[in-house]
């Protein structure tokens, strides 16, 4: 005959807690609802300032066409650095998205025949040619630091209306190549776009 144990019942207590655990374990496995969307496209938030598929399109289009610019020269050794974008809009926004997008974009296109500087790191690049040539760290070759004869630079605009609830927002991207003696603007592009919408979006 098989021995008998003997089953003492939960108190109600333990079992509301063990309940409680077991929900909150299936909510924590559950997460956020989360989607997946193309960054080029339109998304369903809505708003009328600056998007995603703003900076992809208008990266894309002025760094192709300033890569055309740049390989249409005759000279192999065209140096350019990145100056900053001004942002005079009324959205906050980060600016090194342009920047980063239009750089990786030319170093992919016009490399080696166009060079371009790292001058967001240069106190990092100094104090390394610093140890190196103090006899710190090892250095192959000693170089001097290139100038550039280009700079690459651009400002955003805005225009904005509000009535009640609803509003528009017009935007400037315009991008430029200045040449780094003689300040003369050597190629030029811009992105524009103008959205009317809800007043209620909140953009972070």
């Amino acid at each position: 005959m098989a021995p008998l144990y003997l089953v003492r019942p939960y108190p109600a207590r333990t079992l509301a807690f063990a309940l409680t655990v077991s929900l909150l374990a299936l909510s924590a496995c559950a997460g956020a609802s989360m989607e997946r969307v193309d960054p080029s496209a339109d998304d369903d938030v809505g708003g009328t300032l600056i998007d995603s598929a703003d900076v992809i399109a208008a990266t894309e289009s002025a760094a192709k066409d300033l890569a055309g610019v740049l390989l249409a020269s005759e000279r192999n050794d065209i140096v350019v650095a990145f100056a900053t974008i001004k942002n005079e809009s009324i959205q906050p926004f980060n600016t090194a998205l342009l920047t980063d997008r239009m750089r990786n974009t030319l170093v992919r296109q016009t490399s080696p025949r166009v060079k371009y500087l790292a001058r967001e790191q240069i106190d990092e690049i100094i104090r390394e040619r610093e140890g190196k040539r103090t006899g710190v760290y090892a250095g192959k070759e000693l170089k001097a630091l290139l100038g550039a004869d280009y700079l690459l630079t651009g400002r955003i605009n805005s225009l904005s209306k509000r009535y009640e609830g609803d509003r528009s927002d017009y935007f400037q991207l315009n991008f430029q190549l200045v040449d780094a003696e003689d300040s003369v603007i050597v190629w030029s592009d811009a992105y524009e776009f103008k959205k009317v919408g809800d007043a209620g979006v909140i953009y972070q």
